[in-house]
């Protein structure tokens, strides 16, 4: 049995295979990201989206492949790696790692228009082959002030674990203009282009 396998613990990425009624089975990656140096944005995500494929495809290979797992036996798997990072001028912006970081993040991010770039790296234990591809969107944020950013912020704890420390299809809503590309994308995983990218695997999406 082949099995698709989501090498991240975002709710996000989860909830989009949710909302399109794929199984995906999930398992976070423990790659430590800061041992990767920033470099130029679309290569940057596309090596950390890389490292969290293999990472957990290594963890595969060990504690899955040709074992009988909780009355499951899987043998081959499709495993995907992402990472997502925000773009405003020559500024590579991450998650916040608290309420203070968040809010000075969102000052910047608001009335402005950001680029969000999320790296995929599909790898596949049959063909024993990886593929990288990346995707970009344009989000246009209205204008707040520090108190409404802040007002934000203490109603809900959506920034944590999001790159710009937003999440579009929850209370941000209220201040994102317009985007301009993949929605999906801008939650995680560019999910068209996925499937795009998993039917060279010999993998559609829409056989589920």
């Amino acid at each position: 049995m082949v099995q698709l396998v989501l090498a991240s613990a975002s709710k996000d990425r989860k909830l989009c295979f949710e909302r399109a009624h794929i199984p995906v089975k999930i398992i976070p990656s423990d790659f430590d990201e800061t041992s990767v140096p920033r470099q130029d944005p679309p290569v940057y995500v596309q090596t950390l989206a890389f490292h969290k494929a293999n990472t957990v495809l290594q963890i595969w290979n060990e504690k899955y492949r040709n074992n009988h797992v909780q009355n499951h036996n899987y043998d081959e798997a499709i495993i995907i790696g992402a990472d997502t990072m925000v773009v405003l001028g020559d500024q590579l912006i991450g998650k916040a790692h608290s309420l203070e970081e968040a809010h000075s993040i969102l000052s910047k991010l608001v009335g402005n228009t950001h680029l969000l770039i999320t790296g995929v790296c599909i790898l596949s234990t049959i063909q024993e082959k990886r593929l990288l591809f990346v995707e970009q969107a344009k989000v246009h944020m209205h204008f707040l002030s520090s108190e409404e950013i802040w007002a934000y912020l203490k109603g809900t704890s959506e920034y944590q674990g999001r790159a710009g420390a937003y999440s579009l299809f929850e209370r941000a809503s209220l201040f994102i203009d317009h985007i301009e590309g993949s929605p999906t994308n801008v939650i995680g995983l560019p999910m068209t282009k996925l499937r795009e990218n998993l039917l060279e695997f010999g993998f559609d999406l829409f056989s589920f």
